[in-house]
């Protein structure tokens, strides 16, 4: 049950605009977070939302939706938005996401997801020319600077992601609080038979899984390095990517074609949560080489499904998965491939995490997520 410490009741502003699984992880935490917040019949709740998704959520009574139809990252956004907010009048606002627009000064919380386009940036993180990209690029560091700057509270999803906002933006110090993220009940559960699915995506076991974007970042091609050195000296073994189609789709899609990978890689788009959980439970293990994450949900969600995980050893994953993972260097593709093997072929280390991940991802929920938001929404002087 969610508390209610503030005896004060607050007119709480949120700006749903990226609502959706169709907006990836931000999209996910939104929508959970939303869910879970509905528990709270104490604090009333404006939420900004889209056309197309206005009238299609069933709210609490102390919800109300209003039509906020300005794209994320929009000019229309930066000028029609802070006029709107002004006219509801809210005591704060939640933006789940770094776009605020830089002229708001009202009182705000903002989460701040992780840093990575600060740290992954130029050519080759971007299929945009130069002279599109720079531009951009300063764009998003003055919007969020600002953010980050004029929030009264920050909302960060792990101590990484505090640390490194503290390193680049000292002035955010002891105004971030560290919110942990859920993971959903259904990844725990299987919804589709296993003929079924493998029939659906032609996948063949054994074989390994990948989901989550495929931007530079995520260091796919050393894993298409890795799987190539896996099926020049062992029984073939696929590798499953499942992605919604982003603009660097068709980049790997190159790629691939020029490692001649065909055979060894399975490109299977976006698949629905409970086909996901069906695949994680049937593949050999989660491969998950990113180089940069601010959290990892979607390690998480395939231990949940029973699925171990094998990861980069990069400070965030350590912190969210702990000992429930096996790790690599990202950046070796013979040790990734190293390990991905000892997952297919040693039963007993394989076993042992999936133990581990069901009890690591106990400590996640997307109920605590909200419970700690609002202690958050509690702390703001009214």
């Amino acid at each position: 049950m969610l508390t209610d410490l503030n005896p004060k009741m607050a007119k709480i502003l949120f700006d749903g605009r990226l609502y959706g699984l169709q907006n990836a992880g931000i999209g996910r935490y939104i929508m959970k977070l939303l869910e879970n917040l509905q528990n709270d019949r104490k604090n009333d709740y404006s939420i900004l939302l889209r056309k197309s998704d206005f009238g299609e959520i069933k709210w609490g009574k102390n919800f109300q939706e209003v039509l906020a139809d300005f794209p994320h990252y929009s000019l229309n956004e930066q000028y029609f938005l802070p006029r709107l907010i002004s006219k509801i009048k809210p005591d704060f606002c939640h933006f789940p996401h770094f776009n605020v627009p830089i002229f708001y000064r009202g009182k705000y919380i903002v989460t701040i997801h992780d840093l990575i386009k600060h740290f992954s940036k130029g050519s080759k993180t971007t299929t945009k020319t130069p002279f599109l990209y720079w531009p951009k690029f300063i764009a998003y560091k003055t919007v969020f600077h600002q953010a980050v700057q004029n929030a009264t509270k920050i909302i960060v999803p792990s101590f990484s992601v505090k640390n490194e906002l503290e390193e680049v933006y000292p002035e955010t110090r002891g105004k971030i609080e560290v919110v942990y993220e859920g993971v959903d009940e259904k990844f725990k559960k299987e919804t589709v038979k296993e003929d079924n699915i493998l029939t659906k995506y032609q996948i063949k076991k054994p074989f390994v899984i990948y989901t989550g974007s495929v931007y530079p970042h995520k260091n796919i091609e050393n894993l298409l390095q890795a799987i190539k050195l896996i099926g020049a000296s062992s029984p073939k073994v696929t590798l499953v990517i499942s992605c919604s189609r982003s603009v660097f789709w068709e980049r790997l899609l190159a790629e691939i074609k020029k490692q001649k990978l065909g055979e060894l890689v399975k490109m299977v788009g976006f698949v629905k949560d409970e086909e996901l959980v069906s695949l994680y439970k049937h593949a050999s293990c989660f491969v998950f080489p990113t180089l940069s994450e601010g959290f990892g949900l979607p390690g998480l969600e395939a231990m949940a499904a029973g699925l171990p995980v094998v990861c980069s050893n990069i400070p965030v994953l350590k912190e969210v998965y702990s000992g429930a993972a096996l790790y690599f260097d990202p950046e070796d593709p013979k040790e990734i491939a190293q390990k991905i093997l000892s997952m297919i072929n040693d039963n007993f280390l394989s076993d042992s995490l999936r133990k581990k991940g069901f009890l690591q991802v106990q400590k996640y929920s997307w109920q605590k997520t909200a419970e700690e938001t609002l202690h958050v929404y509690e702390g703001m002087k009214l």
